[in-house]
């Protein structure tokens, strides 16, 4: 029997499915608001991002400080509450059509992002996709100890971890689209034969047109006026 690759559709979160402003900002501020986090967890984060001085991966590894020894059940479930109403409220009006697109031809729909595990489990649930792939957070005794477990998807470590969802998911390159935002994402939108660059920034809209990628600008929800 020769197998037959599946096709699949892989899309980044912050920038891509949903405006620039980070959905772990978003989280994190409501946590604030609530009282979940104190006035020390927000010293543990700028003690952890000092002690990286100035690696910005080690930065974005480090600012998770914030939740350590939070319990790992509650804020699994806080993120459930918060993001499961106002996740397609969030989006790209677009990017939904871009995902029932998808889904009609039979695709699997993959999120790779370097959001939090437990944020990115909402929207995979919410979007009804196939898996993910998201900053996975290290927890000891059902608590978690404010690092990152394994390989950050960012940058380069988005490109490794593209290569553990193509082995779970026995995508072929060809018969992939990947979607995403940031000069960051080269690495990983160079990696399938059909990448997307969404509302791109400056460098990798440049980058885009170079390689003669496909290039979508689309509206942020929160704004009535369309983007030319």
């Amino acid at each position: 029997m020769v197998f037959q690759p599946r096709q699949a559709a892989i899309f980044d979160l912050d920038g891509t499915l949903i405006p620039n402003t980070s959905a772990e900002s978003t989280f994190f501020f409501y946590l604030l608001k609530s009282g979940a986090l104190s006035v020390k967890n927000i010293f543990q984060v700028l003690g952890a991002m000092w002690s990286a001085k100035g690696n910005l991966h080690d930065m974005i590894r480090a600012n998770k400080g914030y939740l350590r020894n939070k319990s790992v059940d509650k804020f699994e479930q806080v993120a459930h509450d918060y993001f499961q109403p106002r996740i397609r409220g969030m989006m790209f009006p677009e990017m939904k059509g871009v995902i029932e697109e998808h889904r009609e031809k039979g695709h699997q729909l993959i999120l790779l992002t370097g959001t939090l595990d437990i944020i990115a489990a909402s929207f995979v649930r919410e979007l009804e996709f196939d898996g993910y792939r998201a900053a996975t957070l290290e927890s000891r005794n059902k608590q978690y100890t404010g690092r990152i477990d394994g390989i950050l998807p960012y940058g380069m470590g988005k490109l490794e971890v593209l290569s553990d969802l193509k082995s779970r998911f026995r995508f072929d390159r060809n018969h992939t689209w990947l979607y995403a935002n940031m000069f960051s994402d080269r690495y990983v939108l160079n990696a399938v034969e059909n990448p997307v660059a969404v509302n791109p920034d400056s460098r990798l809209r440049s980058y885009s047109a170079r390689l003669g990628w496909q290039v979508i600008d689309v509206t942020d929800p929160r704004n009535k006026s369309t983007k030319r």
